[in-house]
């Protein structure tokens, strides 16, 4: 198994085994200002009690952070997480935190982030995130050039705070795939392309923006308020007004028809 080195700024050095880390987090937890630490995956069991990094800036070199147990990382800034698996019954904190995940965010138990930041990036050379579970975050950032992110059907991403996306693609599993950014919440879009995302649960998303995929569902996103299913736009419909004058005309159609009729058949 690989080993990561966990260093301060100055000394001491420790190399450990990072898999289950009963032992390895009170090491770590034990040493005082360490900052820039690299570690092997983490995982948090319940038997491990609550785990706290609260302020701890680590590096996870595109390993994993599983979090069985509860796990406090408030103000922390954790880097380069290939996989962020919350299992059921998981809890992690993360007020403040800073978190970038890389290959996909797994969330079957708690999360709660406030003023926290969350991103997705391809630093791990991944060329997609996947997301599933539902989750509120505060911050949501995905900038990395070509990078698709994944949702899976059945699920919904809050985001509270400002919801940043720039050259990437969002693809839904399902048409109940729901992004939703909160009341209150800000947006800075541009250049995305979505298909089967629906943002109809929140704000509208990239008002003043057009999707990059000419063929994608994506309700309540960009200006033009399309909802495109392979290529179908849907059926436009009148008002109620024009509705009720339609049937005005019609019906006075069929009487004058009926009247010239009526008089075609006398005059024989």
């Amino acid at each position: 198994m690989n080993k990561k080195r966990l260093t301060s700024l100055d000394e001491p050095r420790a190399s450990w085994r990072g898999h289950h880390v009963a032992t390895a987090v009170w090491l770590l937890v034990g040493m005082a200002g360490v900052n820039g630490a690299y570690a092997a995956g983490i995982t948090i069991e319940p038997a491990d009690g609550p785990v706290s990094f609260a302020g701890f800036t680590m590096d996870l070199d595109c390993d994993d952070l599983v979090v069985n147990g509860t796990l406090d990382i408030n103000g922390a800034t954790f880097q380069k997480v290939g996989n962020v698996i919350i299992g059921p019954g998981g809890s992690l904190t993360a007020t403040g935190a800073n978190i970038e995940m890389t290959h996909s965010w797994q969330n079957n138990g708690s999360f709660s982030g406030a003023g926290s930041s969350v991103t997705a990036s391809n630093a791990c050379a991944n060329t997609s995130s996947s997301f599933s579970g539902n989750t509120t975050f505060h911050n949501f950032t995905a900038t990395s050039s070509g990078l698709t992110l994944s949702f899976a059907g059945g699920t919904e991403q809050q985001v509270a705070g400002l919801l940043t996306l720039n050259n990437v693609t969002l693809q839904g599993q399902g048409a109940t795939t729901f992004l939703s950014l909160l009341p209150g919440g800000t947006q800075n879009i541009t250049t995305v392309g979505v298909a089967n995302v629906n943002a109809s649960r929140g704000q509208r998303l990239a008002p003043t923006q057009t999707n990059q995929i000419g063929q994608g569902y994506a309700p309540n996103w960009f200006s033009n308020a399309s909802s495109l299913v392979s290529g179908i736009a849907p059926v436009p419909t009148s008002s109620t007004v024009g509705l009720g004058l339609m049937a005005l005309l019609l019906s006075g159609t069929a009487f004058l028809k009926r009247r010239a009729q009526k008089r075609k058949g006398s005059g024989s």
